[in-house]
């Protein structure tokens, strides 16, 4: 009895200091373990929602357009110890981006609009409906569809003081007229590279400007439906305006700023099988049908500057397509791979690396049921 009890506690703590380490990029996810079976997909979850203190995650991994492999791991909610499920929606972040140039794209396909196409000022698809400075500050009316979409805004980005963080009690189309009004952009559009929110918060207006419809309503009518999925939406801001099936996000700060105002940047909720029933649509195979011409991906695809890790709405890195989301309490990424894969993983806390987790994942050698959960 007493060495039982030793034993115990000398398990005990080491989980309860692998579970408490901190994520770090020097310390990236484990390779996959040797052997064989769908163990080591869990095992690498659980390794990793380990060094990162992660406590709840959800996995999908579809092949040759086939959901093969869908599992829930850890909790939805510490507090109250709800499970995490497979049908547990989470904040996919900047994966809205994709979701977003999915949308203009199709637009640019039925001929509503054009990549070049400037968005404001005189003959702009938005013309003189944001901001109150007349005439506009420099750049302004030279910005267009495609600078947006690959980050070549000019200005207006994240890497030091995001303006999509301003003005919390502004919804979107308030936000966009006071950082018109109120942020310079410091270079011509299209002559350099800068991850920017503002930019496809603009192109949700733009969206909407065309379609006569809200921005939701229109992603949900004309790109959603049509492949199968109902249940994404634009999630809440606050704890008590949490949605059905969402998950908790572990972090003091998840529930501040203005969530839901980030809709075409970042707003999205969703389950991880609905982002691989979204992705399998556009990933260039024949597999399923895409939502979209192949011209049309080949073009989201190919950066359109001399940054060349990021398309339309889509990081880049050789035949892996991929993007990330980040907020606080939760992150998320999806990836293609060239040899048949569409995976998403989302994680209900504060983490990195889901890049190089989900690339572990895909290249291990298990042996992937034939199954296709998309017909379950």
């Amino acid at each position: 009895m007493f060495k039982f009890s030793i034993k115990a506690i000398i398990v005990a703590f080491v989980g309860i200091v692998a579970f408490g380490a901190c994520s770090k990029d020097s310390n990236p996810p484990p390779a996959p373990p040797a052997g064989d079976g769908l163990t080591k997909v869990d095992d690498l979850v659980y390794r990793y929602m380990s060094q990162n203190a992660v406590p709840g995650t959800t996995l999908a991994v579809a092949r040759n357009g086939k959901l093969v492999y869908t599992k829930a791991y850890g909790f939805a909610d510490n507090e109250s110890g709800e499970r995490m499920a497979v049908n547990t929606r989470s904040r996919i972040s900047s994966i809205s981006k994709t979701v977003t140039a999915i949308a203009i794209m199709k637009l640019v396909e039925e001929g509503k609009l054009e990549l070049d196409d400037k968005i404001f000022g005189e003959g702009g698809i938005l013309g003189n409906d944001f901001g109150s400075r007349r005439p506009y500050r420099t750049y302004v009316t030279d910005l267009t569809v495609k600078h947006c979409l690959s980050h070549h805004v000019g200005g207006w980005g994240n890497a030091s003081n995001d303006p999509t963080m301003l003005q919390s009690s502004l919804d979107a189309p308030q936000l966009i007229s006071y950082i018109i009004d109120n942020v310079s952009l410091s270079k011509a559009p299209g002559t350099s590279y800068a991850y920017s929110n503002v930019g496809f918060m603009i192109l949700g207006r733009v969206i909407e400007k065309i379609s006569g419809k809200s921005y939701e309503q229109y992603v949900k009518d004309e790109i959603l439906s049509p492949v199968g999925i109902t249940d994404m939406e634009i999630g809440g801001t606050t704890l008590e305006e949490r949605k059905p099936n969402e998950s908790r996000y572990h972090h003091a700060s998840a529930y501040t700023g203005n969530f839901s105002r980030r809709d075409a940047n970042g707003g999205w909720i969703a389950t991880a099988a609905d982002l691989a029933r979204l992705f399998v649509h556009i990933d260039g195979s024949s597999s399923v049908p895409d939502i979209l011409a192949s011209n049309t991906i080949q073009t989201m695809t190919t950066p359109p500057y001399n940054y060349r890790n990021y398309g339309l709405g889509i990081m880049l890195n050789g035949g892996t397509w991929y993007h990330g989301g980040s907020y606080s309490g939760s992150r998320s990424h999806w990836l293609r791979t060239g040899s048949g894969f569409v995976a998403a993983i989302m994680v209900n806390g504060n983490a990195s690396n889901l890049q190089t987790l989900l690339e572990n994942i895909v290249s291990a050698s298990v042996e992937w049921p034939d199954q296709d959960l998309f017909n379950d």
